[in-house]
């Protein structure tokens, strides 16, 4: 007795959309948009460097003499920037990383490091220390702990707070933290919870 259920053959479908293919067979490898309309709308979601900006349009199929041009376009107009790029990174970075780490991200990036960002203009003024954002760090992360073993109604239990401490230089380190800046923001806030004890 023969199966009423079809036979079960390869099917090889594509959803094509903007003159790309998605799935099965690959449409007409040149992308849909110009290069600098696709530049232009990676730029408008967010500061990219030229570096990211080149690998992004390459991937998406662009000649790479059409990606040269294109760049070079955004740049002469003003939509991108290394130097905008460079603050971005830091602002988005800056109350989790520490300068070690969003140094490496920017030499990723082919831009040198935090040193190279520029401190004259005010619109570009660094925000805070790195000591100043492992303090902020701390009391944000570690607040309900630090309450609990340096709390007024409680003993300092010296064993706990080896344990937080170590536990606090172990996660900013991680972050990219300088080791000085780790301690003295530390010291902070032990001095402040012996002034409100």
């Amino acid at each position: 007795m023969k199966s009423k259920t079809p036979s079960k053959l390869p099917i090889k479908s594509s959803i094509k959309s903007n003159g790309r293919s998605f799935g099965g067979t690959t449409g007409s490898s040149k992308p849909a948009v110009s290069a600098k309309s696709k530049a232009v709308a990676l730029l408008a979601r967010r500061e990219h460097s030229q570096t990211e900006l080149r690998a992004k349009l390459l991937q998406r199929g662009y000649e790479p003499a059409e990606v040269e041009e294109a760049i070079e376009w955004a740049t002469s107009h003003q939509f991108q920037s290394d130097e905008r790029f460079k603050l971005s990174l830091f602002r988005r970075r800056a109350s989790t990383f520490g300068d070690r780490a969003i140094s490496a991200e920017l030499g990723q990036h082919g831009l040198g490091d935090l040193k190279s960002l520029s401190h004259d203009d005010s619109e570009t003024k660094i925000p805070s220390s790195e000591e100043d954002r492992a303090y902020d760090w701390i009391k944000r992360r570690q607040l309900s702990s630090l309450e609990s073993v340096l709390g007024v109604d409680s003993a300092v239990d010296q064993a706990q707070l080896l344990v937080l401490k170590s536990k606090v230089y172990r996660g900013l380190s991680a972050r990219g933290f300088e080791f000085g800046n780790i301690e003295r923001a530390w010291r902070r806030i032990l001095a402040e919870f012996k002034s409100n004890a």
